[in-house]
């Protein structure tokens, strides 16, 4: 079982309501499938993509936390 941050469960829990895939969320933001995994994760800070994926994914208030 994958443990994702909050973050990361947010984020997968709106990409599933939009039948959005990790690999659209990867592309839109330039950088690859594990990365933005990884970021989900913790495993990675994801500083600069985690801004633009909230928005992108309409979290924008997930960022701040």
């Amino acid at each position: 079982m994958t443990h994702y941050t909050e973050f990361g469960a947010e984020a997968r829990k709106i990409m599933f309501q939009r039948n959005i895939k990790m690999i659209d969320v990867a592309k839109e933001i330039g950088v690859s499938v594990s990365y933005v995994s990884d970021i989900f994760k913790g495993a990675r800070s994801g500083e600069k993509q985690k801004p633009l994926i909230a928005k992108m994914l309409g979290m924008e208030s997930e960022v701040s936390k």
